[in-house]
């Protein structure tokens, strides 16, 4: 078995790699990190430099050229992927990475002449309207209705948790519409333009220091033109994108980041000599590694056609768990300078591993959380009984 990149795929990495570096300069850095958002960009620059990167090509480069993509295949977005979370830039959310393959596997030709080629462009933001107050881990408890009217559908509901809802054009949105079904049926999916009239945001601050939206709905008008999937059926796109979503949160950049961050300290402090420091390292690169492998192995079941399940749920599982044990390793080798913050005297890293830390708590729930992912990964890959 091959582990090893082509070397025009290893071509591509310097590219992104040269691109980032000459555009995320030390006076970026310092001029384009929202003083009000903790280690987060600019949303104006974040808009900007996504239609950088979609005049650079590389938004879609995994997608079919007629819908604006490159034509390549899947592991050229992981590549991506990896080195935008490397270089910690901006703009790689769900609005180029899982919601594009959604609609690519679910959408009508339609939707995808609409959307694709302007998502390829970096011209479009969406977030995702899943989780509400009562339907969270239990998502198909969702209460948000969807009710057909004429040539139309009326959206009336609340969405929380609800991920840059402030900087989106478009909600990926799941409604119910069959009010009388099974809570797993009667299901429905929409794209929602959020200049629609009728929607509100509210933001609330987060302990990590970024601020989190909740998302109403009173009476929304969406075109059944919008509707994804079959009416009543979302629930099987839900699960297909969800699947989408893990495979991209499984992109390994940060845990490599967060490998050679330590290991530069770990010299400069002059103390890879040391014997118990040097072994917490190698287990921490080997896990590494892991993450690594497991990401590209996604990826290589995508660019053969394959429609992975449990194996997104494994990948996405192994690189959050990773990240976490950095963190505490980050945290124990800074030691007594580890609580310092941003802006404090001392602060190593300006406080970055201390606000990841608090960041990353998120992980052990968000986007499906380590125990329902376990979950997953017993029943659908193990046949485990529920």
């Amino acid at each position: 078995m091959d582990f090893d990149l082509t070397a025009d795929e290893h071509a591509f990495r310097d590219e992104v790699c040269a691109f980032l570096t000459a555009e995320l300069t030390e006076a970026v850095w310092r001029t384009e990190r929202d003083p009000d958002e903790q280690g987060q960009w600019r949303r104006e620059f974040t808009k900007a430099f996504r239609r950088k990167l979609g005049a650079a090509g590389y938004i879609g480069m995994g997608w079919p050229a007629a819908y604006g993509g490159g034509g390549k295949s899947r592991v050229y977005q992981t590549i991506f992927a990896e080195e935008m979370e490397y270089h910690r830039a901006p703009g790689l959310d769900r609005s180029i990475t899982y919601v594009p393959n959604a609609l690519l596997a679910f959408g009508t030709d339609a939707q995808k002449a609409e959307f694709l080629p302007r998502i390829a462009r970096g011209e479009l933001s969406w977030f995702v309207g899943y989780s509400e107050p009562e339907a969270g881990s239990d998502l198909a408890n969702l209460k948000a209705r969807a009710v057909p009217d004429g040539s139309d559908f009326v959206v009336t509901g609340q969405k929380a948790f609800s991920s840059e809802a402030h900087m989106a054009e478009y909600c990926w949105l799941a409604a119910r519409t069959g009010p009388v079904s099974p809570k797993h049926r009667g299901i429905s999916m929409f794209i929602v333009d959020m200049q629609s009239p009728g929607i509100r945001i509210d933001r609330y601050p987060t302990l990590a220091g970024w601020t989190h939206h909740a998302v109403y709905f009173d009476a929304v008008r969406v075109p059944d033109a919008h509707l994804v999937g079959e009416i009543d059926r979302g629930w099987s796109v839900i699960m297909g994108a969800i699947d989408f979503e893990r495979a991209a949160l499984a992109a390994p950049g940060l845990v490599a980041f967060q490998l050679d961050r330590l290991l530069a300290h770990a010299r400069e402090q002059g103390r890879l000599d040391d014997p118990v420091l040097g072994d917490q390292l190698a287990r921490l690169a080997t896990e590494a590694e892991g993450a690594r492998l497991m990401s590209y192995w996604i990826a290589s079941l995508h660019a053969h056609g394959e429609m992975p399940q449990f194996e997104t749920s494994m990948a996405v599982l192994c690189k959050r768990e990773t990240a976490r044990l950095f963190d505490a390793a980050g945290l124990e080798m800074l030691g007594a300078f580890a609580p310092l913050r941003a802006g404090s005297p001392g602060a190593c890293f300006d406080g970055d591993i201390e606000a990841e830390y608090r960041d990353h708590l998120y992980f052990q729930f968000a986007a499906g959380g380590f125990d329902i992912t376990r979950n997953v990964i017993a029943h659908r890959g193990l046949g485990l009984p529920r």
